[in-house]
């Protein structure tokens, strides 16, 4: 979240005041004493968080930027915001929650969230590699699309064109799982595809 009074009272009894009664430990790059440059201690916090928690209102590009790097290494993310409206196109298919700025809300969805991330650490940690692997199909398969000027594509072109490692299984996931970017599709002779949505 940004380092600024207005988001105090959110972070100091919402996020750190559920994540300490969920039995973590919470800390925020700016509440220690460091020497180094400002951006390579956020991303060694990063680094070492077992979790992270992003409040995303505001479209703020710093922390869109820092959560963007944290699912980059593969960190299981908890995405706070005030608005359901304010979801980014992009980040619709995550879960995310929305507290309307509501402290109580969000210390009681968040302690939740998090108590669940440490008491099923590989399950938090598994997610998020599978999520990453289906954020590398969905842009490989809308490059693939957009580029070739096609709505929609077989499975079977998927895999010979894209990547052969794309199992239908995959694909039924992605799509299920991106219902507003991705839909199901029958081609000619019955084949299943996938189409973009819109």
């Amino acid at each position: 979240m940004p380092f600024d009074r207005a988001w105090q009272d959110l972070y100091e009894f919402g996020v750190k005041g559920a994540c300490e009664a969920a039995g973590a430990t919470c800390a925020r790059a700016d509440e220690h004493i460091f020497l180094q440059n400002i951006l390579d201690r956020l991303y060694e916090e990063i680094d070492r968080a077992d979790l992270v928690v992003a409040e995303l209102s505001d479209h703020n590009p710093n922390v869109y930027y820092e959560t963007g790097y944290a699912h980059g290494i593969g960190k299981p993310v908890i995405l706070l915001t005030k608005s359901a409206d304010d979801i980014p196109f992009d980040l619709l298919h995550y879960p995310h929650v929305v507290h309307e700025g509501s402290i109580a809300t969000l210390r009681q969805a968040l302690e939740e969230r998090v108590r669940w991330c440490i008491e099923h650490p590989e399950e938090a940690n598994r997610g998020r590699r599978g999520q990453a692997e289906l954020d590398r199909m969905a842009q490989h398969i809308t490059n693939y699309l957009r580029a070739n000027d096609l709505g929609m594509v077989s499975f079977d072109r998927v895999r010979r064109n894209i990547n052969p490692g794309y199992s239908d299984e995959k694909l039924l996931q992605l799509i299920d799982g991106s219902p507003s970017q991705f839909r199901r599709v029958r081609l000619q002779g019955g084949r299943p595809g996938i189409g973009l949505v819109g």
